[in-house]
């Protein structure tokens, strides 16, 4: 038999925050797929960059700096026994995943 998953009951306003993350997390990871010159190194990149481009690299990125430190800073982290603090973490990103049906 198989280890037994443990279940986590997250309060709303996390699952919020944590959605939050998800989609400014999507949002900056669509703007820089539409960089020219994105292919990982950000840095590089940047030297290309017109002023506006910039401007919302950095918008972006101080969003999801924020969005995640509330994930972070919860009160529901500090309850919960440090060993299932990874796994906790782990599940609340896809706390909100539709669930795939069994098939018979």
């Amino acid at each position: 038999m198989g280890k037994q998953q443990k279940t986590f009951k997250f309060p709303d306003d996390l699952k919020r925050a944590q959605e939050k993350l998800a989609a400014v997390q999507a949002e900056r990871r669509e703007f820089l797929a539409s960089l020219p010159l994105w292919g990982g190194d950000l840095e590089r990149a940047r030297q290309g960059l017109s002023e506006e481009q910039l401007a919302e690299s950095a918008r972006l990125e101080e969003a999801e700096r924020q969005a995640s430190h509330v994930v972070w800073v919860d009160e529901f982290w500090g309850k919960l026994p440090a060993e299932d603090r990874v796994e906790a973490r782990s599940r609340l990103k896809h706390v909100n995943d539709p669930v795939e049906e069994p098939t018979a």
